[in-house]
């Protein structure tokens, strides 16, 4: 099994997909539609977390 992005949506008679959404399927068709141009490959990872980080004030000198 493969993952790819969808890069446009499509439609069929049992299913529904949007540009964006992340599909599981079969190494063959997921070759298919990256061929075609309307997915990218999709690597199965942990997503990035982002963390607050306080920023601190700097005061500089300024020489008059």
């Amino acid at each position: 099994m493969a993952k790819v992005r969808l890069l446009t949506s499509m439609a069929g008679v049992d299913f529904s997909h949007n540009k964006g959404d992340v599909i599981d399927c079969t190494d063959e068709v997921a070759a298919r539609y990256v061929a075609a141009g309307i997915a990218e490959g999709f690597a199965d990872a942990e997503p990035k977390v982002e963390r607050a980080a306080k920023k601190v004030a700097t005061e500089k000198a300024v020489k008059e």
